[in-house]
């Protein structure tokens, strides 16, 4: 029998998630947040307000603080890049339907994991 913990469920949950057809990222609140395991194993999940962000239209963003911005979605290759405002240079790569991931400049990889949260408004912050 296999045995999944917590990280296990949430990736079998978002791989069973209906592909959605290929577009603009939806305007809302995309919730940052760091997933680690522990030293005994268990996962631990820390929201990271600093690196939220609301989509307001097609290219206008918001952050945590309500501060505005724009940017502009590659949809070729998925990368979400704010031109402008708090977050200027700062890019999220898409990474399931449901949320980006925020790349790191310097070393290329993604961080901290951003799903999508329909139910925010992104004009009405902090989330």
């Amino acid at each position: 029998m296999l045995k999944l913990g917590l990280a296990g469920l949430v990736a079998v949950a978002l791989l069973s998630l209906p592909a959605e057809a290929a577009g603009p990222p939806p305007s809302g609140v995309y919730s940052c947040y760091d997933a680690r395991m522990d030293y005994k194993m268990r996962l631990t999940i820390t929201p990271m307000p600093l690196v939220m962000f609301g989509l307001i239209d097609a290219s206008t963003y918001c952050d945590f603080d309500g501060n505005h911005g724009h940017y502009n979605y590659n949809a070729g290759n998925g990368v979400l890049t704010m031109l402008d405002g708090s977050r200027k240079g700062w890019r999220y790569h898409k990474v399931a339907e449901w949320g980006f991931a925020l790349i790191d400049n310097a070393k290329g990889t993604d961080i901290y994991t951003c799903p999508f949260e329909a139910n925010k408004n992104p004009a009405r912050g902090p989330w």
